[in-house]
């Protein structure tokens, strides 16, 4: 018997298939375009905790599917990306998919679930395992409303009505991106971001984002805050690649306890966080060209995070990536050494790393993704 999962990822092929040919048999004349995209991706690690897996030398692993779609069709754009990880780590999502619609020349509605417009865009680091942010649910982040988009001149700015998180799609944490769990619910999410491109090519950028919305209690029925404000900035120098965002964030959730903890969860699994806090990064990267027919280029970077806990007696969470990423034609391969303290995904502590977790010393992960894009 098929299971819901494995069905949405056959009728995902079908639908691609359709759309493909239907876009074979369009015009020049019209400009309407279909681009189907996706990726497969491996992983190697050796984990400092892990006595069985350093005894064997680390472990090799699949590491997820992904399958996307954009393309435009009488003027109006619209994009989709899904990623299948194995069963233990949620199985099928919906990373994100919208419609575009062209207001004016300068100003854009998306439609459906479009990425979440707060802080550095797309990522604030370089490697593959992301910086704090996305693990408190504010980097790489996508949910159910629209998102206006408007650009002119050196400016950007955006502004994301989101009514509620991707739960409705993915039952709770089997999802991709870190949202509230549990028993609390994110909805009527408010997000604008502002951002000034300067430069000879308008490569830098400097910004701020502000975020607030309700936290739902579904044991309570009643209603919570949530917010958030980031100033960021990102740089090209040359060769090098600097980026740089810090930010306060506070959860209010109207719990039946009283806690300074609130439960996120995603991949298949919920662990706490502190209800209040900051978080900084740090990222520095820089691009050696090769242009061998056998390797494009190599990417050095740095990326440095932590979580700075405001509530009194906690032990804050630190993390440190250093690598390269190496780059020919479709294959990007990235290495990185990860360096933590109180930090879910790099020791024993997955629960309450990032609340109560009072790790005194340091795990490392040693990791090695390889990705053919297409």
């Amino acid at each position: 018997m098929i299971d819901k999962n494995h069905f949405l990822l056959c009728f995902f092929f079908l639908a691609l298939s359709a759309l493909s040919i239907s876009a074979q048999q369009t015009t020049e004349e019209n400009k309407d375009y279909l681009k189907l995209g996706g990726a497969f991706r491996y992983t190697f690690m050796r984990n400092s905790w892990d006595s069985n897996q350093k005894k064997k030398g680390g472990q090799f692993i699949f590491d997820t599917m992904i399958l996307s779609a954009k393309g435009e069709v009488s003027g109006i754009e619209f994009a989709i990306e899904s990623r299948y990880y194995a069963e233990s780590s949620g199985g099928f999502m919906l990373h994100n998919g919208y419609v575009g619609l062209p207001l004016t020349k300068e100003l854009k509605l998306k439609i459906g679930m479009p990425r979440t417009p707060f802080g550095l865009m797309p990522y604030t680091g370089h490697n593959f395992m992301f910086n704090m942010p996305y693990y408190v649910g504010f980097e790489d982040d996508a949910d159910f409303g629209l998102l206006l988009e408007y650009t002119k001149g050196d400016w950007e700015a955006q502004f994301n009505f989101a009514k509620n998180s991707e739960d409705v799609f993915s039952d709770k944490n089997r999802r991709y991106a870190y949202d509230l769990s549990g028993d609390n619910e994110e909805t009527n999410q408010l997000t604008g971001r502002v951002a000034y491109h300067f430069g000879k090519k308008k490569q830098n950028e400097v910004g701020l984002s502000l975020q607030g919305g309700q936290i739902f209690n579904t044991t309570t029925e009643k209603t919570g805050y949530r917010y958030a404000f980031a100033l960021h900035g990102s740089w090209l120098i040359k060769q090098w690649d600097i980026k740089a965002q810090t930010m306060i964030y506070r959860f209010g959730a109207k719990e039946s306890i009283d806690r300074d903890v609130i439960t996120m969860g995603a991949f298949g699994a919920d662990y706490d966080v502190d209800t209040r806090g900051l978080l900084h990064c740090l990222s520095i990267g820089y691009l050696i060209p090769i242009n061998h027919r056998l390797l494009n280029d190599i990417k050095i970077y740095n990326d440095v995070s932590m979580l700075q806990k405001t509530i009194a007696g906690r032990h804050d969470s630190y993390m440190n990536s250093l690598g390269c990423q190496l780059h020919t034609g479709p294959i990007y391969v990235l290495v990185d050494f990860v360096l933590a303290q109180n930090q879910p995904w790099i020791g024993t502590d997955y629960q309450s790393a990032l609340s109560t977790g009072n790790q005194k010393g340091w795990n490392n992960r040693f990791n090695i993704n390889l990705g053919i894009y297409f």
